[in-house]
């Protein structure tokens, strides 16, 4: 092998290297800023722009049912449980409890865009106009 192979072998051992340990670093400040949620905690999940309409709450409000060893929470809602499995920094903590585990419809699974309509005012994105 010549040099110059050597020297690209080295800096790419180099530069996976720094991924690791930067990668450590993140993850290290991740758990600092986001406590990890405990099953029964109250939780609310922002809803984005596109999947609400103007008059539509800004979060959905949950409750934490399953947590698992990797960091992920099962989240259920007054409407049913939400498809997807959510990592911490996804969601904020409520001090206050607004939800119970036993309350929860644990028969039906919806998506966020589902659940944000159901606990909408209104049916959805858009408003009916009369003619």
């Amino acid at each position: 092998m010549d040099e110059t192979s050597q020297n690209v072998l080295e800096a790419r051992s180099k530069a996976a290297q720094s991924l690791e340990k930067q990668a450590k670093k993140m993850k290290a400040t991740s758990h600092k800023l986001y406590q990890p949620a405990k099953v029964g905690d109250n939780i609310i999940i922002p809803t984005p722009d596109v999947d609400r309409a103007k008059e539509d709450l800004r979060n959905v409000i949950g409750v934490v049912l399953e947590a698992s060893d990797d960091g992920f929470y099962k989240i259920g809602t007054k409407h049913g449980i939400l498809q997807k499995l959510y990592c911490r920094n996804e969601f904020d903590s409520c001090a206050q409890k607004f939800l119970l585990v036993e309350e929860e419809n644990k028969n039906i699974e919806l998506s966020l865009r589902t659940a944000a309509i159901k606990h909408s005012v209104g049916t959805g994105q858009g408003f009916f106009k009369c003619s």
